[in-house]
């Protein structure tokens, strides 16, 4: 992520603001085909990294019993 800063710092809704910026700034059409190619290619960079840290496996829904789960924090 050359001109978005360092990957390290990014949090998830950053990432996200940031692709929206892109996308609009995409939708306007008044840019290069060099700066597009650019801004397309950082998109995917976040978009690969988002998808890492929202994977969610294989999506599967796991019903847990709360006498299972300590729900209110205290250690028995």
């Amino acid at each position: 992520m050359s001109a978005s800063g360092d990957a390290d710092e990014w949090g998830i809704s950053e990432r996200i603001d940031r692709l929206e910026a892109i996308a609009e700034t995409l939708e306007d059409g008044e840019i290069g085909l060099e700066r597009a190619k650019e801004l397309r290619e950082e998109a995917d960079e976040h978009l690969d990294v988002l998808r890492e840290e929202l994977d969610v496996g294989d999506g599967e829904i796991i019903e847990m019993d709360a006498e299972a789960v300590d729900v209110d924090g205290d250690e028995s």
